[in-house]
């Protein structure tokens, strides 16, 4: 007589779920450093419309505006609609340097390959006026 066999055995339920378990943890990890890629991305192309707008403001006044507390005065609503923030942090970090002739706005990045330098308290990529 023969034996009715239906079913995984043990071990091949073990092999499925360890093979399963690596793709999850893979995936998890693919998509931490896409993440981080992406808010790079955006603090690049908020800065990039920052300085776009300080010198729009510029080109009407003689000289950038003040900075209060990190943020540059006067920014918004007139040059953007809104000062952007930081994806994670929140927040930017501008100063007006040389008497209003000079600024530079800072941001943290989380890719290191994506920063220009070390500038203190965390901040890592900075842009200056052209």
């Amino acid at each position: 007589m023969k034996k009715n066999k239906k079913g995984f055995s043990f071990i091949e339920l073990i092999v499925v779920v360890t093979i399963i378990a690596v793709l999850s943890v893979v995936g998890v990890v693919s998509y931490g450093a896409i993440n981080k890629k992406s808010r790079d991305s955006r603090r690049i192309s908020d800065l990039a419309n920052m300085r776009m707008a300080l010198e729009a403001m510029r080109q009407i006044g003689t000289t950038y505006p003040l900075d209060s507390s990190g943020l540059p005065v006067g920014l918004a609503p007139t040059y953007m609609e809104v000062l952007p923030k930081d994806p994670k942090s929140g927040s930017y970090f501008y100063t007006q340097l040389s008497s209003g002739y000079r600024y530079t706005i800072w941001a943290k990045m989380e890719d290191l390959g994506s920063t220009t330098g070390d500038y203190g308290s965390g901040y890592n990529y900075q842009v200056n006026n052209p």
